[in-house]
């Protein structure tokens, strides 16, 4: 009896051992990445911090839709991503040309960045599920009451990408230096807040709740332009995308340049 006893107890020794390996085998996954959980077990992953700058070594972290598009260079001291070309958008008209942080998944977010644009317009895409199914925040010169297509929250859901917030919104990139934009998502409440450093409260602001998990991006609509010191945050990682099911959607202009 005794020994029955010690064999099951060594069974389970043997099932708890194995699944230590495993979790530090994902631990050390997402520490190559740069990925922390701060105390929260790895099964979950609920917690991340990740920033980059850029480097050579970095933008393995990241998958780009033509590699030979995206640099990393160096400019007084400064590491960052370079876009060497533009792509023509999709049909349904929407953004392609953007690279995203792989294999990472965020429902809630504050995420920060800078970037320089060389045309009109940088973008930011959050909560991307797939190619027609995902939000971006265009940051531009331009008012949207002269580009209705610039400078806003724009959602894309298998059909041409349309204005969600913004309008009336200053230019969130007047010059082309660097800026450094901040989005916040809240995918519980649906909240969505955009801000750049040209003034302090948010710029764009709306509440949508379409999508609520998904993909990281960055890159322009159809132009070129930089990014550097990425930062993003999350105790809402490692959602599962999903794409909603058929709703009522807002009423908008669709606009076709």
């Amino acid at each position: 009896m005794a020994r029955r006893e010690s064999a099951g107890t060594g069974s389970e020794r043997r099932l708890q051992w194995q699944r230590i390996v495993a979790a530090a085998a994902i631990g050390a996954g997402l520490a190559a990445l740069g990925y922390w959980n701060s105390g929260r077990t790895l099964a979950a992953a609920r917690k991340l911090n990740y920033s980059c700058n850029f480097s050579p070594k970095q933008m393995s972290d990241w998958t780009f839709p033509h590699a030979e598009d995206w640099v990393s260079k160096t400019e007084d001291g400064m590491t960052y991503l370079h876009m060497l070309r533009p792509r023509d958008p999709g049909v349904p008209r929407r953004p392609l040309q953007f690279a995203r942080l792989t294999n990472v998944n965020v429902g809630s977010f504050d995420l920060s960045v800078k970037t320089r644009r060389e045309g009109r317009s940088m973008i930011i895409v959050f909560n991307y599920v797939d190619t027609l199914h995902f939000y971006y925040t265009h940051v531009s010169r331009d008012r949207g009451t002269v580009q209705p297509v610039h400078n806003g929250i724009f959602l894309v859901d298998g059909a041409p990408r349309r204005r969600i917030a913004g309008l009336e919104a200053q230019p969130a990139l007047p010059d082309t230096s660097w800026h450094t934009i901040r989005v916040v998502r809240n995918a519980e409440t649906g909240l969505i807040q955009v801000y750049s450093d040209v003034q302090k409260g948010p710029l764009f602001s709306v509440v949508d709740h379409h999508f609520t998990c998904g993909q990281i991006g960055l890159g322009s609509f159809d132009e070129t332009g930089d990014f550097t010191d990425f930062h993003l945050h999350s105790n809402d990682a490692g959602c599962t995308p999903k794409v909603p099911a058929a709703r009522a959607l807002l009423q908008w202009p669709q606009f076709q340049p």
